[in-house]
């Protein structure tokens, strides 16, 4: 199905006001110089690389001559033109969105969303407030007509126009939660989350916002306790707002009752006081949540079946501690020291049982995550810190298996811990049996590849499944894949299908920014969400299919190749000149330190790792090594892995993320920046060779394995969306690397958002 002509035309008109209010804002001469790119650049959609190449060349033989002031606009305009035509496209599908049902009578335990704050937060948060806006007034052009809202949206543009796009300082944690807040805690969002429970869905948010301590110098008990403190303000805004409504319902009823009205004043008093969470906060919000159910009980007996009153006592059940509860992490060698020398994670674990005083720590902080674990020592040492600064073991911790030597040793992990330790016995007494543990996608994608990575993720989940139900215990699966193709994400159901049902029955996942805005803006476009994990769950088939050795054959040759490039000084260096590898730390893009500890140059985490090559539109990263790895194989290996593809759920799921994955790569993007590096002309013509070489290798792996041509054929209007903004994200390649040749970070930054942006994903 290709895109509705109604969305067409939303785009159109949109993009067409947005070209008016560049007119009026930059002037007529700067605006026909912006449509003649425009134009130009729409001019080479589908074209060759050499043809898409000739044409960037030309554009930067142009503007490299151009002042500052004029590059500014000309990015600023075309950034814009890609987040309008998001914008259309967000609105369109809430508004196509809205009927969505639930209507199986199947249904999974809970949906967990696990909120990240990388990377929205390269966008001022005065243009994501505005893109909101922006977004309202489309979905209202859809549902009566452009004409009503066109003034409105004229007027937004000229805005934009004026603000930064991007931001121009590093977010500190405590910008990162409020704009998490900002969306997921809408009063609408909320209601949404509300609606869904009442039908028999049961979703919960946390975040790990302020509690992500893992290599982030300025996490402690300060943000942990600032995290939970602005989302106590939200919940609170959303009760203080129904007890309002109740109380102007009992005027229109005539109702005067004083037990009632002394009810409600406490507890907008209460409210006022619950807004600073300090030691024995639990004890106070218990006795806050009990005033409400008495008031609920009172209206009851009035016959007053307020909804406002039924949406207060649904949320006590979604936040029982009225915060959005936390996860902590940190690094399992700090966990160790923290056993010996005074660590920020060991306060902030005495934190949590000194506020959580009242009830129960979980409704505070939901787990203790233990990054980089990979041997049993790693998770013992967790359950003995929780057990020594809370007194008891309050809170499960939760290994994470999020590298090769992580997935391969997690049976031995948890049954060494099992047989050592009383854990089995906790959890059963306190968690009704669940056991929990996460899965890394990004950190294992970025250390073998893609492909390898799924695979060691599949082994990995299914024996820890078995494992967990031979100990009679609940599996609880925590999915750190993101939400983006490179970090183990693509379309949900391509991300579920390969999954055990126990990962459906309680689906857990972590959302990061962009996949924040697009997914939990709007309550019609949440509630899609949830329905399809809702249908995979309702639909789900037992599938036993055995892996067959050359699937493993194939990863190996894949992972081999890829680690020889990223270990290879050649490549690293070319890296470094071609990319925007050496300045993502001028980026701004998130609070967090862009790279992890450790020796040698190339230590960036996975999310920076795979924005580099988003910039430069090449996405190696993801295929890299799946071509060679194609063409070494004999006639009779490519029959089986065919007939292992046609089988695999996850295999189909990784075949069309890598045709998603193709349809975005722009060969004649990356050939422009490897030409304008300062690598010899030598170096030059090799990496070009080399890297055109496997792509049409991979190509020729996707053509023969998935019998199509069309990289989208599964989902033909997500090519066309490709197709229609890939060109204009040109201009923005070509800014970015005048940018860099000037050392201009604010310029830096707005085309590295823009990109990101016209891409659909950052990292």
């Amino acid at each position: 199905m290709s895109l509705s002509n109604e969305l067409k035309e939303l785009v159109f008109k949109s993009v067409e006001l947005l070209g008016m209010s560049i007119k009026d804002i930059y002037g007529p001469k700067l605006y026909e110089e912006i449509e003649s790119l425009r134009l130009k650049m729409k001019s080479v959609r589908q074209e060759e690389a050499d043809v898409v190449h000739k044409a960037l060349e030309e554009v930067y033989s142009k503007y490299k001559k151009a002042g500052t002031p004029e590059l500014h606009k000309v990015a600023k305009a075309f950034s814009l033109m890609l987040e309008v035509i998001n914008a259309c496209e967000a609105a369109y599908r809430t508004y196509r969105l809205q009927d969505t049902n639930l209507a199986y009578d199947k249904k999974p335990d809970s949906l967990v969303y696990v909120f990240t704050s990388h990377p929205t937060e390269a966008r001022s948060k005065e243009f994501l407030f505005l893109t909101d806006q922006v977004e309202d007034l489309l979905i209202l052009a859809l549902q009566r007509s452009f004409d009503e809202i066109s003034e409105d949206l004229y007027h937004l543009f000229q805005v934009a126009l004026r603000i930064p796009f991007a931001n121009n300082k590093r977010p500190e944690v405590r910008d990162e939660a409020e704009q998490i807040f900002h969306t997921v805690m809408d009063e609408r969002i909320l209601s949404e989350q509300i609606e869904l429970k009442k039908k028999g869905v049961r979703v919960f948010f946390r975040t790990w916002v302020g509690g992500d301590k893992d290599g982030h110098p300025k996490v402690g008990p300060v943000t942990l306790l600032q995290t939970l403190t602005l989302s106590r303000h939200k919940i609170l805004e959303f009760i203080d707002h129904r007890l309002t409504h109740f109380h102007a319902e009992l005027k229109l009823f005539g109702l005067s009752e004083k037990r009632i009205d002394a009810l409600v004043r406490a507890l907008k008093l209460d409210s006022r006081s619950l807004k600073k969470i300090s030691d024995n906060d639990g004890k106070r919000v218990l006795r806050f949540k009990k005033n409400i159910l008495t008031l609920v009980a009172l209206a009851e007996e009035h016959k007053v079946l307020s909804p406002s009153l039924g949406d207060m006592k649904e949320l006590l059940k979604l936040y029982p501690a009225l915060v959005l509860p936390m996860e902590i992490r940190e690094d399992s060698t700090l966990i160790h020291d923290a056993l010996k020398n005074p660590q920020p994670i060991a306060r902030m674990l005495k934190l949590i049982k000194k506020i959580s005083n009242g009830l129960d720590p979980r409704y505070y902080v939901r787990g203790f995550i233990i990054s980089m674990c990979q041997k049993p020592e790693d998770l013992m040492a967790a359950v003995e810190l929780v057990t020594k600064q809370m007194g008891e073991f309050l809170i499960p911790a939760v290994p994470l298996f999020e590298n090769e030597q992580g997935l391969r040793n997690s049976i031995n992990i948890l049954s060494q811990t099992f047989h050592k330790l009383p854990i089995i016995k906790e959890h059963k007494s306190r968690w009704q049996g669940r056991l929990e543990v996460m899965l890394g996608y990004s950190d294992s994608s970025k250390e073998n590849g893609v492909l390898p990575s799924r695979l060691l993720v599949e082994e990995a989940l299914l024996n820890i499944e078995a494992l967990l139900l031979k100990h009679k215990l609940v599996p609880v699966f925590f999915h750190g894949s993101g939400g983006s193709t490179g970090r183990g994400g693509g379309s949900l159901k391509e991300q579920i299908a390969w999954w055990p049902k126990s990962a459906l029955n309680i689906y857990k996942m972590t959302i990061q920014g962009e996949t924040i805005q697009r997914h939990f803006n709007q309550g019609p476009i949440l509630r899609s969400q949830v329905s399809k994990v809702v249908e995979e769950f309702a639909k789900y088939r037992e599938q036993k299919f055995i892996r067959p050795k050359i699937a493993d054959q194939f990863a190996g040759l894949i992972q081999n190749s890829y680690r020889n490039l990223v270990r290879d000084p050649d490549f690293q260096e070319m890296t470094s000149e071609a990319t925007p590898y050496d300045f993502l730390n001028l980026l701004k893009i998130g609070s967090r330190p862009t790279k992890r500890n450790g020796k040698g140059k190339f230590t960036l985490r996975a999310i920076p790792w795979i924005l580099c090559w988003t910039q430069t539109r090449l996405l190696l990263p993801i295929w890299w090594g799946v071509g060679i790895a194609w063409s070494e194989l004999t006639s009779e290996q490519k029959k089986e892995l065919k007939a292992y593809h046609s089988n695999s759920p996850l295999m189909q799921s990784y075949i069309k993320n890598l045709g998603f994955t193709l349809a975005r790569i722009e060969l004649g993007v990356w050939e422009f920046h490897l030409n304008h590096s300062h690598l010899s002309q030598e170096s030059k013509n090799l990496w070009s060779e080399k890297i055109r070489k496997e792509y049409e290798l991979t190509v020729k792996f996707f053509e023969d394995v998935s019998d199509q041509k069309n990289f989208t054929w599964f989902q033909p209007r997500l090519g066309e969306s490709i197709e229609f903004r890939s060109s204009m994200i040109h201009p923005l390649n070509v800014i970015q690397k005048i940018s860099l040749e000037r050392n201009d970070h604010v310029l830096l930054r707005e085309t590295v958002t823009g990109i990101a942006c016209g891409m659909l994903t950052t990292g």
